[in-house]
């Protein structure tokens, strides 16, 4: 599923990410700040886009200036208002002017958000928008607007990215992925016809902005030095002016949460997984690396059906100062998080390995090990409950899934090396 989110206030932005990536994880969703980029409802590449997400109002805006331009496309798919402030009135000119559903901001339920753009998505454009849609494109017909062309498809790359593009010879293919401050493109090496992802990160004034530049090239120098089958390669590093970009191989063949959607994996395909993964943890740990996100999105698989671990975007070095990162922040994605990772604690090698237990029990069930309604519900769930049993068919396994499962860290497996040495012990035994 591909979501668009269109709002100028990024901390609303990660909380409606954060509802999204509970209920679909591997769901892609592009962040889009109108205040940043100047585009406006005519000018946003809305093709593939499954819904939209607008926050509203959008800086000055009077009414529903951006439901009304989105009504001007052919293009646009459901729309999902979110106001604040917000009554209901405002709820039923929302409607009215084309949106699937309406929702106030700061009263925002998660149960009714995930009903409701579940319905958007299966059912496409619902009757309400695309009646107002075809009144907006009738009356435009009537009296188009001066100046207006209708070729709505040609983006122009930022120029930064040109510059940087031309420089290494990669051809821009398509946009995979974008948030406030980096975005990650499909492209070509011209030299070589090798397809590879460019993941281009821009330095902006702030705080915020400097600290993910640095964050962005430090985790260049630590993941490019490895050289292991199981981690993504890095082919290349760019920097210029107020952009720099990594290169890296392109997995063309899904994410291992792609594989598990079709349901449960035989015990020797997941197994088989797990090593693979136990084997790249055990090389970024031992360069002082924690994944920190590790999640069957985040599993991804070449031609020759090896896999590799990608987006170390939330990695950080284990030598690294505090001031980097910040202190008692959560990161991560709930339903694959370590007890000690869930409540901002330190964590460690053996915060990664619990995560490899969450993706062990969900190749084997294709269901998650603990579930609930909120995040936060997920996250007490990981520290207070009891541990997932396997089916019967499993139960062999069910030990080594209660050690990496462990609650206390102290009664996990200490190291990836010792995961894999259980691992070679089992395997003697079947």
């Amino acid at each position: 599923m591909r979501l668009l989110l269109i709002d100028d206030d990024a901390e609303y932005r990660k909380i409606l990410r954060y509802h999204l990536d509970v209920e679909w994880p591997h769901a892609m969703v592009v962040d889009h700040q109108p205040s940043s980029t100047g585009r406006g409802p005519r000018d946003i590449p809305l093709d593939g886009f499954d819904a939209v997400l607008l926050g509203h109002p959008l800086a000055d805006e009077q009414g529903f200036t951006w439901l009304d331009g989105f009504a001007e496309r052919d293009d646009c798919p459901p729309v999902l208002v979110f106001a604040d402030p917000s009554d209901e009135w405002l709820a039923v000119d929302a409607l009215k002017a084309g949106a699937a559903n309406y929702f106030p901001k700061r009263k925002l339920q998660h149960r009714r958000l995930v009903a409701a753009l579940r319905e958007a998505v299966e059912h496409g454009v619902p009757p309400a928008l695309a009646r107002a849609f075809t009144r907006r494109r009738t009356a435009l017909a009537a009296s188009p607007e001066p100046g207006r062309t209708g070729d709505r498809t040609s983006e122009s790359l930022p120029a930064g990215l040109r510059e940087l593009s031309c420089a290494r010879r990669h051809r821009i293919v398509s946009q995979l992925y974008a948030s406030d401050l980096s975005t990650v493109y499909l492209a070509d090496d011209e030299d070589t016809g090798d397809r590879i992802v460019c993941k281009v990160v821009e330095n902006r004034p702030g705080k915020a902005g400097a600290r993910l530049f640095e964050r962005f090239l430090l985790e260049y120098q630590l993941i490019a030095a490895l050289r292991h089958p199981h981690v993504v390669k890095i082919i290349d590093l760019g920097v210029a002016d107020d952009h720099a970009y990594i290169v890296m191989e392109h997995l063309p063949a899904g994410s291992l949460a792609e594989r598990i959607a079709t349901g449960p994996l035989d015990a020797e395909a997941a197994l088989r997984y797990a090593r693979q993964i136990g084997e790249a943890l055990a090389a970024i740990h031992s360069a002082g690396i924690l994944h920190r996100d590790l999640k069957p999105a985040n599993v991804m698989f070449r031609a020759d059906d090896t896999l590799a671990l990608i987006d170390f975007g939330l990695a950080k070095a284990l030598r690294l100062e505090a001031s980097l990162t910040g202190t008692a922040r959560i990161f991560g994605t709930p339903h694959y998080m370590s007890p000690e990772q869930g409540h901002a604690d330190p964590i460690d090698e053996r915060s990664d390995l619990y995560s490899l237990g969450c993706i062990l029990y969900e190749m084997l069930t294709g269901e998650k090990p603990f579930t609930a309604s909120t995040a936060m519900g997920v996250i007490y769930k990981h520290s207070h409950t009891p541990r997932p049993k396997l089916p019967s068919e499993h139960a062999a396994l069910q030990p080594l899934l209660d050690r990496l499962l462990a609650i206390e860290p102290a009664e996990r497996f200490q190291s990836a090396s010792e995961w894999l040495e259980a691992l070679d012990q089992i395997s003697s035994t079947r």
